[in-house]
């Protein structure tokens, strides 16, 4: 299994009993099950009784149809991806893609 240096600081900060992020572990049973294919880090902008309150940092590991909602809560404002990747099925790897808005930005200045 390869690992990421975001994944190393999260393990540490999970280690050290950190709360900086809320919601699914790094290593959790979730991120290797066959339907999961993405992981998401996002701040919540508005207080949602679903993920939490507002200003918490939360990770999901998703599968295709949770992940549609998340994209459309990132559209409305409520939520703030910051970091998102691809879950590969056989190893659970990350493979780290840019948040939807940075996506956004770039297709605006190729069409520019």
């Amino acid at each position: 299994m390869e690992v990421s240096i975001y994944e190393l600081l999260a393990a540490a900060r999970e280690s050290a009993k950190s709360n900086y992020i809320k919601g699914d572990s790094i290593l959790c049973e979730k991120r290797f099950h066959p339907d999961t294919h993405y992981m998401v880090e996002m701040e919540l902008l508005e207080n949602n009784n679903r993920l939490g309150e507002k200003k918490n940092y939360i990770r999901k590991f998703l599968t295709e149809p949770e992940y549609f909602p998340i994209l459309q809560k990132q559209e409305k404002h409520l939520i703030k991806i910051k970091r998102q990747a691809i879950v590969q099925i056989q190893k659970g790897n990350l493979r780290y893609i840019p948040p939807p808005d940075r996506l956004d930005r770039r297709r605006e200045r190729d069409i520019l």
